[in-house]
């Protein structure tokens, strides 16, 4: 597998990779906040996608929005680029990912990985939590 960074300004399959992740997660296309965007790609197909946005210079905070096809695309070598591009480029001191409190895969996957899992009531609409899920840099 090969990675694949985009950016909004520069590079045509930006959009390609915003509306892949939106449609994931929501199930359908969404506008996400401009940042910087990562293909995962496989023989040619994309297999996963993550969006850097939401950045907070000030605060050294930013969110990471995610999916995939499979999930064979997060080997050490990606997961390791994915986290060097917020901390190390950016350095940035915590990263943030919104997840839907049933997916339980993902769950574990950034539990595993030293997130810090939060529930907030409401994120996701009256009736329905979200899942904030921070990773420090100390902790990285």
């Amino acid at each position: 597998m090969n990675t694949v960074w985009l950016h909004p300004s520069k590079d045509v399959g930006y959009d390609a990779i915003c509306e892949f992740v939106s449609e994931r997660i929501w199930g359908k296309s969404r506008d996400l906040p401009l940042g910087t965007a990562m293909a995962i790609v496989e023989k040619g197909k994309v297999v996963a996608g993550l969006v850097y946005n939401n950045y907070d210079i000030d605060a050294g905070v930013i969110e990471i929005s995610g999916a995939s096809d499979t999930p064979r695309w997060l080997t050490k070598p990606i997961l390791k680029e994915m986290f060097e591009f917020p901390f190390d480029e950016l350095g940035c001191q915590a990263v943030i990912m919104r997840v839907d409190t049933r997916d339980g895969r993902l769950s574990r996957i950034l539990k595993a990985i030293g997130f810090v899992r939060h529930d907030i009531p409401r994120l996701r609409g009256r009736n329905e939590a979200e899942a904030l899920f921070v990773l420090g840099d100390d902790v990285w």
